[in-house]
């Protein structure tokens, strides 16, 4: 993908190449707006159009909102990678936020860049409708054989 000429996403537009056997969005990121565009370029694709509840008290995007959205754009990208029924956690992240927002649609972009047997590592960024870079950043994600792990007791 060239640097200057980025690609256009379109709103609600469903990635051609993005399996029919995608883990379903999580209810969390639902109630929050945020739709999945699907896999695109070998990045997994997320857009909201921000509102009120994606506000901070200072009336800009809250950094938790942006968060949120890498955390699970990357961590799709991750799950693209693995076969069928396989899941991912997040181990750590760390962000970097460059500018503001405060309406508009954004979309946040991830792509694992490495994986081993029990780890990968991806990045991705947000963008704003006029394609300035909101924040970017970078995760490692435990693999696990199955999407959901019951939770253990802990000594």
């Amino acid at each position: 993908m060239d640097a200057k000429e980025p690609h256009q996403y379109e709103p609600h537009e469903r990635a051609p190449d993005a399996s029919a056997a995608a883990p379903r969005d999580a209810e969390f990121t639902t109630l929050l707006g945020i739709e999945s565009i699907g896999m695109r370029d070998g990045a997994f694709v997320l857009e909201v159009e921000l509102d009120a509840r994606h506000l901070s008290a200072a009336a800009r995007a809250h950094g938790g909102m942006l968060f949120t959205m890498l955390d699970t754009a990357l961590g799709r990208a991750v799950l693209a990678e693995l076969p069928p029924g396989r899941g991912c956690a997040t181990v750590e992240m760390k962000i970097n936020y460059f500018r503001p927002v405060q309406h508009g649609r954004i979309r946040a972009t991830g792509r694992c860049v490495q994986r081993t047997r029990s780890l990968a590592y991806a990045e991705g960024e947000i963008r704003n409708d006029a394609d300035k870079i909101l924040a970017r950043a970078t995760g490692t994600f435990f693999l696990t054989e199955t999407m959901r792990q019951p939770d253990r007791e802990r000594v």
